[in-house]
């Protein structure tokens, strides 16, 4: 009798693991890597053919790319034309993340290089405080992004973002790092608010799936904005190429957890339609 009952108890719990088991396998499919910086550290250590490797390696099929400064950017595109999309950030030479709104050169810079090569983006550039957007150097990035039809990438909380999409609403924003520290109520509430804003959600892994399991409110929320959360790894030193294979092994865990046609569009079709696919 007792080991009829164990075996029942058996049949019923392993339909339960084999369902387990499977929700922590690993995706498998291609990623857009949508936060990549191959800046000027990095060159000696990584040339191109070594992030060519690392991509294949990580099953990486395309990346949107900026760098300081551009040349990192252009290089790479120019190793692999198929799988870089190319963003232009306002960072060179003494024009970094603290300084760059006040800047009075970066529009012209801005608007010659997107004058010359095929840009996809603005970005990836800091703004944290909101009344910046009311200075003449960020007014005149929104009308470049407007004028050449690509998105601005900000990393930034969620109050300037707010004040973008009350500055010009016709914006398309990237927004990186889901906020970086913003809960998932708070993306989930703007991405309710804002139909022209999407963002990636690098450095969130842990946040996203803290000890590997998928946290329910970031579930909620990729599966409610399927069509508008993409990966990212923010290579923004040296140390995260060295680690390039871990951070994107990191979000194929918690991607695995989510609905196939889900995860297929977070890992990389929503990226493809933002930004291209290269062919």
């Amino acid at each position: 009798m007792r080991s009829i009952r164990f075996a029942l108890i058996l049949a019923l719990l392993l339909p339960l693991t084999a369902r387990s088991s499977l929700a922590q396998t690993p995706y498998e499919g291609p990623i857009f890597d949508a936060h990549i910086h191959y800046s000027q550290p990095a060159w000696p250590s990584f040339p191109p053919e070594a992030v060519k490797a690392l991509f294949d390696k990580a099953g990486v099929a395309r990346a949107l790319v900026s760098s300081t400064p551009d040349d990192g950017t252009l290089a790479l595109l120019k190793a692999m034309p198929e799988r870089i999309a190319p963003e232009l950030r306002p960072y060179r030479e003494r024009v970094g993340s603290s300084n760059w709104a006040e800047a009075a050169e970066v529009p012209d810079y801005l608007k010659e290089r997107l004058g010359k090569s095929r840009y996809v983006g603005i970005g990836e550039f800091h703004l944290h405080d909101p009344k910046a957007i009311d200075g003449p150097v960020v007014r005149a990035v929104i009308e470049l992004a407007l004028a050449n039809n690509v998105p601005i990438h900000v990393h930034s909380d969620a109050r300037p973002i707010e004040a973008f999409f009350a500055k010009e609403p016709r914006l398309k924003i990237l927004w990186a790092h889901a906020g970086m520290s913003e809960p998932a109520s708070v993306v989930a509430a703007m991405l309710g608010r804002y139909p022209n804003l999407a963002t990636e959600v690098s450095f969130r892994a842990g946040d996203i799936a803290p000890g590997g399991s998928l946290d329910p409110a970031w579930r909620d929320l990729m599966i409610r904005f399927a069509d508008r959360v993409m990966v990212g790894t923010d290579t923004y030193v040296t140390g995260r190429w060295e680690v390039y294979g871990q951070l994107i092994a990191d979000h194929r865990r918690w991607l695995g957890q989510l609905p196939k046609p889900v995860a297929d569009a977070v890992a990389y079709g929503n990226a493809a339609k933002w930004f291209g696919t290269g062919k």
